[in-house]
């Protein structure tokens, strides 16, 4: 997944740049290291350190990035022996966010869906970038509808991890990845509510 940089006026926006490293840490095997150098990614994407800085920082948060002493930024380790607890986690936290979430899906959410639906329908060409988009809506409208911040951003540090497990099977086996998800989706259109979809999607993840 890379950048159309030739195709751009100008710099690539943050958010641009958000996804793009994102695609290429859950990409990546979790015993492959990988360092992230500020400058050498300002020089890639044609910005300044500023807002690369921010954007390392933001996946700090989402600890996707960890910062180690005497080393540099480099991708938070994934221990195998963690990946149940991970997804129970994720689980956890997605059953008790429906109890601070939106009453009701607002049109946002409504085209976020179907535009999730579309994706999972025609994954194109690239398939593996799709199946990460798809994976990276779904957090997104998930997050957008729980209403209490810090439980919003606290799903989303959890639903990180597990999608960079789920890039890691969708890698080994890309069919049986793609046809959970597609089940997963199938259920996200049907639900009614945000409650409802949010225990879907905990059902999918226990």
């Amino acid at each position: 997944m890379s950048l159309p940089q030739t195709s751009r006026s100008g710099p690539p926006r943050s958010e641009d740049m958000l996804q793009e490293l994102r695609f290429r840490i859950c990409t990546t095997h979790p015993d492959t290291p990988m360092m992230l150098h500020e400058g050498k990614l300002a020089q890639e994407f044609g910005v300044s350190r500023t807002p690369i800085r921010q954007v390392l920082q933001r996946l700090s948060f989402e600890h996707l990035l960890e910062t180690r002493s005497g080393v540099g930024t480099v991708v938070s380790t994934l221990d195998p022996a963690q990946r149940n607890l991970h997804f129970t986690m994720l689980s956890d936290m997605l059953n008790l966010c429906t109890r601070c979430c939106a009453a009701n899906f607002a049109m946002p959410a409504r085209v976020q869906l179907a535009t999730i639906g579309e994706l999972a329908a025609n994954p194109g060409e690239a398939p593996v970038e799709s199946y990460f988009t798809i994976r990276a809506c779904l957090l997104e409208l998930v997050s957008g509808l729980v209403l209490d911040p810090i439980a919003a951003e606290a799903h989303a540090a959890l639903h990180w991890r597990v999608i960079r497990w789920r890039m890691q099977a969708a890698h080994d086996d890309l069919e049986t990845a793609f046809r959970a998800l597609r089940t997963t989706v199938t259920a996200a259109l049907t639900a009614q509510t945000p409650t409802h979809l949010l225990s879907e999607l905990a059902a999918e993840t226990a």
